[in-house]
C-alpha cells in the first residue's frame, strides 16, 4: 500500500509512468504465483518438460526487471527535472530520453510476459488459469497505458523525424499485442466451451 500511497500524494512522482510499470509488475507477480503453485502441485507429467526450475528462474528475472522498471521511472523523471532546473541542456535531453526508455521498456518486456502466458495456459491447473487470464489483462492494461504516457511525454520532442520513429515504433508493438493479447484470451475462451460442451 505504500506505493499507492506514494501515488495519491502531492508529489510529480511516483505518476503516471510509474503506475504502467507497477500494473506491468502485477501482471508478472501473477504468472510467478501460478508457477509457484504449479510447482508445489508437482503434478506429472512435469510443467514445461522437466525444467519448470529454470522456468520459474526466468520468471524470477523477469519479476526484477518489473520492479526495477517502477523504480527507473521515477528516477528518470526526477533527473529530467534537477537537469532542467540546472539549466544542463544534453543531461537534460539525456534524462528525457530515459523517461520515454523506460516506457518503451514496459512495452517490450510484455513481449515475454505475453509468451509465458501463452506456454503456462495449457499446463497449469484450472484455479492458476485464473491468475494468468487476469495477468494478461494487467499486461494489455499497462500496454494501453503505455501509449498515453508515451505520446505525452513524446509532445515535447522538436524533431518531427524522431517523434515519428517513437510513434511508429509505439504503435507496431501497440498492434502486435494486441493481436498476442486477443489470441490467449481467445484460447481461454476456447477451453472454456470445451470444457461445457
Amino acid at each position: 500500500m505504500e506505493f499507492i500511497t506514494k501515488i495519491a500524494s502531492y508529489t510529480p512522482v511516483p505518476a503516471g509512468g510509474a503506475a504502467v510499470a507497477n500494473c506491468f509488475c502485477m501482471a508478472v507477480a501473477l504468472i510467478y504465483k501460478a508457477v509457484l503453485f504449479e510447482t508445489e502441485r508437482n503434478t506429472s507429467p512435469p510443467l514445461i518438460g522437466s525444467n519448470l526450475a529454470a522456468v520459474k528462474k526466468e520468471i524470477e528475472r523477469l519479476l526484477r526487471d518489473a520492479e526495477t522498471l517502477v523504480e527507473e521511472d521515477s528516477e528518470a523523471y526526477l533527473n529530467f527535472v534537477q537537469s532542467r532546473r540546472d539549466g544542463k541542456a544534453l543531461q537534460m535531453k539525456q534524462h528525457f530520453s530515459d523517461i520515454i526508455d523506460v516506457s518503451m521498456k514496459v512495452m517490450e518486456k510484455s513481449a515475454t510476459a505475453f509468451d509465458w502466458v501463452r506456454q503456462l495456459h495449457p499446463l497449469v491447473s484450472p484455479t492458476l488459469q485464473t491468475h494468468l487470464l487476469v495477468a494478461s489483462e494487467l499486461l494489455m492494461g499497462s500496454i494501453n497505458a503505455t501509449v498515453h504516457v508515451v505520446k505525452a511525454n513524446l509532445k515535447s520532442i522538436k524533431s518531427e523525424e524522431k517523434k515519428q520513429n517513437y510513434l511508429k515504433r509505439l504503435y507496431d508493438l501497440h498492434r502486435d499485442y494486441h493481436a498476442r493479447y486477443r489470441q490467449i484470451i481467445d484460447s481461454f475462451s476456447e477451453d472454456r466451451n470445451v470444457a461445457d460442451a
